[in-house]
């Protein structure tokens, strides 16, 4: 047998192996492979959380496990694996477009910028280590030199792209938001940035 062969073997039968999640003294599971899948979509488990499956040595932080590094769950997405349907699409034209914000979340003020920006969502980067997945915030895009007038878009976050160096940590984490509520000329605003992104790239 070929070693990609041995690969591909390998790799199935580790996705058909069964995963336990360690929380502060709790253990949980066994769980199959898709049903982990689910719990790092909705931002259940991060990649600082210990698992473990009977081919591993010990518990081991889910981020250093190969099957669920991020270029094994981005090749999955791409290639349309059925283990992938659960994961969320982004169904609208995103651009790299950085603008600053100003963030509330009824507690706290928190700077950031936008990393990315579509019709329906963001990624941003944002002062504050402790918002989580689910919670709803208000993000305020400024005026900036690319963004001519500033608006306000309520938010619900859907991921939260945790790593284990910036634990307790307050410094930058990205968060994944989808956009609920644009104010007035917001939509315009944003449909106009993603425009001028594509534009000034397909000059290039």
């Amino acid at each position: 047998m070929s070693s990609h062969n041995q690969q591909q073997n390998t790799g199935l039968k580790r996705q058909e192996a069964k995963w336990f999640i360690l929380q502060g003294d709790n253990k949980y599971g066994p769980f199959d492979y898709s049903f982990m899948l689910g719990l790092v979509q909705r931002g259940e488990i991060y990649d600082y959380n210990y698992i473990w499956s009977q081919h591993l040595e010990s518990w081991t932080p889910m981020g250093e496990v190969p099957e669920f590094s991020k270029d094994r769950l981005t090749m999955l997405i791409k290639t349309d694996d059925p283990l992938s349907f659960g994961f969320y699409r982004r169904t609208a034209e995103r651009a790299e477009i950085k603008v600053p914000v100003l963030g509330h979340n009824e507690d706290y003020f928190f700077d950031g910028t936008s990393v990315s920006l579509s019709s329906n969502g963001a990624l941003v980067l944002l002062n504050n280590p402790l918002l989580l997945p689910g919670q709803k915030l208000m993000l305020h895009f400024k005026e900036s030199e690319i963004n001519s007038k500033s608006f306000n878009v309520l938010c619900q976050i859907v991921r939260k792209n945790f790593s284990r160096q910036r634990l307790n940590v307050k410094s930058g984490i990205n968060y994944a938001v989808r956009f609920l509520k644009h104010q007035e000329w917001g939509e315009e605003q944003i449909k106009n940035l993603v425009e001028l992104f594509h534009n000034a790239n397909s000059k290039e």
